[in-house]
């Protein structure tokens, strides 16, 4: 076990050396900028840059991801409370998930403004992973313990509050941590449309200019962003369920 930190670091090591080498003598053409000069470029932009980008990026992101999770959420507790309308709403959740968000895109920017449509296509590229986890969550709460509320006089909204809720939130937080890198990448492809501000807006303009150097130094920020919203996620995950984190350590 003691080996595994040492294996990754040289593993990105070589990865890294061997990126340097190919982005340094060209052998895979002029799209590949070395490391090197991406950092560069990256510190040269510096917070004027970037400050002036990412807020916007985090702010349709967020308000994606919240709408989207939440809308989820409430469609796959009314699968479980109206059992009747579970195949209209899984259809919408699918189609929602089949349909190519680049697809999309043009239509809602043509329908919203730009940072609107940047926070729905964020919406939508969440929606269908949490409808799904969420009520596969609800239908694995005990038996037994439905059966109790039940016995009680319950009815199905307090079966699904009492029991069934707390069960499918290991499953609910999962969810919600998949869908950070999912809300981020709608995001930017709504900011592909015509957008003035956001890092999809600049990474657009970054290939256009044919600026390589920043096109990856944007790619790289948008993949670092994404990384520490859903390591934070998945910290606030072992926090609220502590026992399905030993679960999964156990097995």
């Amino acid at each position: 076990m003691s080996a595994a930190p040492a294996l990754r670091v040289a593993g990105t090591a070589l990865v890294l050396l061997a990126w340097q080498a190919a982005g340094a003598t060209g052998v895979m053409g002029p799209a590949i900028a070395p490391p090197s000069q991406i950092v560069s470029g990256m510190l040269s932009d510096g917070a004027a840059f970037y400050g002036a980008h990412i807020p916007i990026t985090l702010q349709s992101a967020a308000a994606g991801y919240l709408w989207g999770n939440l809308i989820a959420i409430a469609c796959a507790a009314t699968v479980i409370a109206v059992p009747w309308l579970e195949k209209v709403i899984l259809h919408v959740g699918i189609a929602s998930a089949c349909v190519p968000l680049i697809a999309v895109a043009p239509i809602l920017a043509a329908m919203f403004s730009g940072p609107r449509t940047s926070a729905i296509m964020a919406g939508l590229s969440v929606f269908f992973t949490t409808l799904v986890s969420t009520v596969n969550g609800l239908r694995q709460a005990d038996r037994t313990s439905q059966d109790l509320v039940r016995a009680y006089g319950g009815g199905r909204c307090l079966v699904l509050r009492k029991v069934q809720s707390p069960a499918a939130l290991p499953g609910i937080l999962t969810a919600l941590r998949i869908a950070v890198p999912a809300a981020l990448l709608g995001t930017v492809i709504g900011e592909f449309m015509g957008q003035e501000r956001g890092l999809g807006a600049a990474l657009v303009v970054a290939q256009q200019t044919s600026d390589v150097e920043r096109t990856w130094g944007i790619t790289l920020v948008c993949a670092t962003v994404a990384l520490i919203a859903f390591l934070g996620v998945g910290l606030v995950e072992r926090l609220a369920t502590p026992w399905a984190a030993q679960a999964r350590e156990a097995s």
